[in-house]
């Protein structure tokens, strides 16, 4: 008899604007450690934009200056 191994499922990454139950929300948020903030609103997923300071920072400061 051959051993059956268990199948490891990945599960989707959380994105903005996903339509998740609160159950499937919170198993994905624990799965993605990296994810610093994500909220489940009505059903809908948000997540703040990633922002790179070369991208955002440096060009406001020198707009400041």
């Amino acid at each position: 008899m051959a051993d059956a191994l268990p199948q490891q499922r990945t599960l989707p990454p959380l994105e903005n604007g996903d339509r998740l139950s609160r159950f499937e929300f919170e198993r994905r948020y624990e799965a993605m450690s990296q994810v610093k903030k994500a909220e489940l609103i009505e059903g809908i997923v948000y997540m703040p934009a990633a922002l790179r300071f070369k991208s955002h920072g440096q060009p406001h400061s020198r707009i400041l200056t």
